[in-house]
């Protein structure tokens, strides 16, 4: 099958000495213009494919703060030259999406339906450019990882094949390990968020168990998932989700019709670079409060496939609970006092209500997913929208 994509996101920051503005988008671990970069290393792994497929790689960089588009998209395409002598590979950033903006209104398009502002928007360019492009199957990884040689022909093997739509891969850690590092134990132990990593390492155990090649998963991960040309004309990320918004495109697929599976054997090597004490834990409340509420609103509605959350055991389902908020306001308030100081920091009250008020945005999402297959077309039947495009690679 040909027009197959590897699609990655960067996510890049000023120099070192740059003072973090409050209106910075956060992600975990932004490279630095004057720091190590990680994505050629990746570029290095998709240059030892051995596959008989074609395929072309996208980039698609965004960045903390707009004023560093045109600089970190220089320092991007610098990155990429080199390994265009081996397959087809280009970048998608700023300057291709203000002129695709620019379209909207004539389109009947709202002027945010794709941005560069957070992890969902961003994982939402990554369907759509593609999609425009003609592609059959997105691989999206993420550029801190190392594929394998057989990567190509391991995405192809099953997705869009019975039933099922998207395709769930697994991490490798430094040392080899597919489970993640756990919190080492103490009193505190038995406390939801405490046990985040080990409800984690109960679904990969269970994985790993299991003698099934093909199986569900509640778990899957942003750098290693597989989609069909289907499943991307019918289902969008969620913008309103902080974090975690590959476990969510789950949970909007399932409520949608849509099937995914995880494939045992598909592995990517994963390298994320340390990185200091960040805003991670108030968005993962953020998070599941916003998606308990938006599994319970869309299983009232009858307008979705019913999703019960046990499925979704035991990560994140144990986060989708009726004791969340209060096991959210214990962990926010043992934080360390150090972080009070950051840009970011809300105290758990403030976390709390800001997560009461994000639920009013799940009707947004609703309408937003709904439009979501239409807006497509548009843009893909568009003549304009398509020479645009067309000047990508």
């Amino acid at each position: 099958m040909d027009n197959i994509f590897i699609v990655i996101p960067t996510y890049w920051q000023g120099k070192k000495d740059r003072k973090r503005l409050q209106s910075d988008l956060t992600f975990d671990h932004p490279t630095f213009l004057d720091g190590e970069e990680t994505l050629t290393k990746s570029l290095e792994s998709i240059k030892n494919i051995k596959t008989d497929k074609k395929y072309k790689v996208l980039i698609i960089t965004a960045t903390v703060d707009p004023s560093l588009n045109e600089e970190v998209e220089k320092r991007v395409e610098e990155i990429i030259c080199p390994f265009k002598l081996y397959f087809e590979i280009a970048q998608f950033g700023f300057r291709v999406l203000n002129k695709i903006s620019k379209e909207f209104n004539r389109l009947n398009i709202s002027n945010d339906f794709l941005t560069l502002n957070g992890y969902s928007s961003i994982r939402n360019c990554q369907l759509a450019i593609p999609f425009l492009l003609n592609s059959q199957i997105i691989g999206a990884i993420d550029d801190d990882e190392v594929v394998e040689s057989t990567y190509i022909d391991q995405i192809c093997k099953y997705v869009g094949k019975n039933q099922i739509d998207g395709i769930a891969g697994r991490y490798r850690y430094g040392n080899g390990s597919v489970f993640v590092k756990e919190r080492s134990k103490n009193s505190k132990e038995d406390r939801l968020f405490i046990k985040k990593q080990n409800y984690q390492n109960d679904v990969y155990r269970y994985i790993e168990n299991s003698d099934e090649d093909i199986l569900f998963s509640p778990i899957v991960l942003g750098g290693n998932m597989v989609f069909s040309r289907k499943l991307i004309q019918n289902v969008p990320f969620d913008p309103f989700v902080p974090r975690g918004e590959d476990i969510d495109y789950l949970i909007n697929s399932i409520l949608l019709g849509y099937n995914w599976m995880l494939d045992k054997n598909l592995f990517i090597d994963h390298y994320p670079p340390q990185c200091k004490e960040t805003n991670k834990l108030q968005e993962d409340v953020l998070r599941f409060i916003y998606e308990k509420a938006k599994i319970e609103k869309a299983n009232q509605s009858g307008k979705f496939c019913f999703l019960n959350t046990d499925l979704l055991m035991e990560y994140p389902g144990n986060f989708l609970k009726e004791n969340l908020e209060a096991e959210a306001k214990y962990a926010l308030d043992i934080r360390s006092k150090e972080i009070e100081s950051e840009a970011w920091y809300l105290n758990s009250k403030e976390v709390l209500e800001k997560g009461n008020i994000l639920k009013e945005k799940i009707n947004q999402f609703f309408d937003y997913a709904k439009k979501w297959p239409d807006n497509l077309i548009k843009l893909n039947n568009d003549k304009k929208i398509k020479e645009i495009i067309s000047t990508i690679f």
